[in-house]
């Protein structure tokens, strides 16, 4: 697959702290057109893909049930909200006040909206089911059905007969019979999926996903069929300076696509997918950077739109910088022809003109929060062309009219629920997620979700401190797992959380503040595991436990780490014993990430040797103790 890059000049936005450095970079690799002496928007310097004239006979409705979100539109002045937070399914007037509501469950995920059956779908992450709720003057549960484990993302097909669902723990796609709630098919998907969204004319689906770098794109009519789409580049800089023991050249200056929440289609062959591009081994021809993330002097992640052409031969994609900070939703109005991306850690609204054409343009940027933090991690559109949003920090409803020379979002007065959190924690939520913030690291570039997205892990091995070390999963590991960072050098979470604000060149939190966002890791969770067979499971515990392998004698108790530092080997004198807590979702593995997955880590494959004595292991062995570790 050839990829072509497209450079983006980023226009003014509304919020006065989005990215200066992305927009400076941007304009480096701006192409003018001396015609046009306006302040420069959403320019291209690359063969765009999309086609001559938009898409017909699609309408609003019909577009917004082919792929989910945290908010859909109900008619011209309600919507349908579903809070993670409080667990909420909220029905919301124009003003953003809650008429009716549901509890379906904390951490529920994504919603569709059959406007026609007035019925919405909607994702129950925690109790891994799907719950069909009919919409009226009251929310009223018509259908629950089972799902695998952990649903997150939902989408409707055209003729509204087939949900898709995608698991996060479980790694599946799975379509289900609405009526009936049967399962029809499913399908083995990668590593942490999260959105999925289906074309119009209902051939095909795109997959998103977290860590993989690329989506998935699957033939509706052959689900079991697919292929995997990148996102980002492959070819790498010609770095002289090569880092490390473990980073070979191809490695230096190589980007990778991380945090893929969403995907919408803007026509039945284009489809757009919003996402970040990190660099965790920077160009070091000018020297190394000891001091960042990343060894070098840039800030070494960047947010992006890709646009993916399919048709069943190939599929052919192209990039676009933006300034949104960590999009995470994706709405499309077929009839304007304009694309809607929110920037989670930005508080913004981007709004792309001719969205599916070659000529697409930046329309506009919109910041949309007060004194408030909002937090947007859901966007949706009004038949007349609003933008609807939904704030995940504030937990408010905000409309963005898009009428000529409106530009003010219109932000509700009141919650549509109490958040759960404690006010500690739910500022350092806050905190957790902040980007453009010069607090938390250099130029507001980086925040801490911009790693560890959901509390989780990018799966990549960052440059630091002249080694390259691993993304550690945090949620559910936190709390009672001291010493801190992969040498055990940060005592507490306190001083560890300080000093990665250092290494991300920021400013520094108050000590009140670093507290909050204690607070908050403090009360995650521990993350949702897959179902493996139990008889293995009960044979992979048996041999974790036994004197000959001897797992136990540093990972043991409820956390499964000795709180201690050992002499292992590798580029670091001492390691840090680390939690096994959510082993399955923190690929890859060691301090250094040498080892890409569990059958290597068990089979010592990787850089660090001696950490048990797992060598002499059947294979069969191995698929047990395996099949064990991935339920912890």
């Amino acid at each position: 697959m050839r990829l072509r890059r497209i450079a983006v000049a980023l226009g003014t936005l509304t919020a006065a702290s989005v990215l200066a450095h992305a927009e400076r970079v941007a304009a480096k690799r701006m192409v003018m057109d001396p015609a046009d002496m306006a302040p420069p928007g959403f320019q291209l310097t690359g063969r765009a893909l999309g086609g001559a004239t938009p898409p017909t006979g699609i309408d609003v409705a019909a577009a917004a049930h082919l792929a989910g979100s945290a908010i859909a539109t109900v008619g011209a002045d309600q919507a349908l909200v579903i809070d993670a937070d409080s667990g909420d399914l909220v029905l919301v007037d124009g003003a953003g006040k809650a008429k009716a509501r549901l509890a379906i469950g904390a951490t529920a995920s994504q919603l569709v909206f059959d406007a026609t059956a007035r019925r919405a779908y909607v994702a129950a992450r925690g109790s891994d089911e799907i719950v069909a709720v009919d919409v009226g003057a009251k929310l009223t549960v018509a259908r629950r059905w089972a799902t695998p484990t952990e649903p997150f993302g939902v989408a409707l097909t055209p003729d509204r007969a087939t949900l898709l669902v995608t698991t996060v723990a479980a790694r599946t796609l799975a379509a289900y019979d609405v009526a009936t709630g049967a399962e029809r098919w499913r399908r083995a998907l990668a590593p942490e999926p999260r959105g999925v969204a289906i074309a119009p004319d209902g051939s095909t689906a795109i997959v998103t996903s977290l860590t993989t770098g690329s989506v998935e794109r699957i033939e509706l009519a052959t689900p079991q069929a697919g292929a995997s789409v990148s996102l980002a580049p492959t070819v790498a800089s010609a770095a002289p300076i090569v880092f490390g023991q473990l980073a070979g050249p191809s490695e230096a200056g190589r980007s990778h696509a991380r945090n893929a929440f969403a995907a919408r289609f803007v026509g039945h062959d284009l489809a757009l997918v919003a996402h970040q591009t990190s660099t965790p081994l920077q160009d070091a021809r000018f020297g190394e950077n000891r001091g960042s993330y990343g060894g070098g002097f840039e800030p070494p992640i960047k947010h992006e739109v890709t646009f993916i052409a399919t048709d069943r031969r190939a599929s052919r994609t192209v990039s676009a910088l933006i300034a949104d900070h960590q999009p995470k939703a994706i709405a499309w109005d077929p009839i304007r022809d304009r694309a809607f991306i929110v920037g989670y850690g930005s508080d913004s609204l981007l709004v792309l003109g001719a969205a599916s054409q070659r000529g697409v343009k930046l329309d506009r940027t919109v910041a949309i929060s007060d004194r408030e933090s909002c937090g947007p991690d859901g966007v949706a559109v009004g038949a007349d062309g609003t933008a609807w949003v939904f704030c995940a920090v504030s937990r408010k409803v905000v409309r963005v009219p898009m009428d000529d020379g409106a530009v003010a979002p219109i932000i509700a007065a009141e919650a549509v629920a109490p958040t759960r959190m404690s006010k500690q924690a739910h500022e350092g939520f806050d905190l957790f997620r902040k980007g453009n913030d010069g607090r938390i690291s250099s130029r507001g570039a980086m925040a801490c979700s911009s790693c560890h997205p959901e509390a989780g892990s990018d799966g990549l091995s960052w440059r630091i401190e002249t080694h390259e070390l691993q993304t550690p999963f945090l949620a559910g590991r936190v709390m009672g797992t001291h010493p801190y960072k992969w040498d055990g050098g940060d005592r507490d979470l306190a001083i560890s959380l300080t000093s990665t604000m250092r290494r991300l060149g920021g400013g520094g939190l108050t000590p009140g503040q670093t507290k909050s966002l204690a607070a908050y890791l403090e009360t995650l969770p521990r993350p949702r595991v897959p179902a493996r067979a139990p008889t293995a499971v009960a044979r992979g515990k048996a041999l974790f436990e036994s004197d000959e392998v001897g797992c136990t004698t540093c990972h043991g108790g409820k956390l499964y780490t000795d709180n201690a530092t050992h002499e292992l080997g590798g580029t670091l004198t001492q390691s840090d014993t680390p939690s096994l807590v959510g082993l399955a979702r923190s690929a890859p593995y060691y301090h250094d990430g040498s080892a890409a997955t569990l059958d290597a880590l068990l089979a010592e494959r990787a850089a660090v040797h001696g950490m048990a004595e797992t060598v002499s292991l059947t294979a069969t062995q191995r698929q047990d103790l395996i099949a064990y570790l991935e339920t912890l």
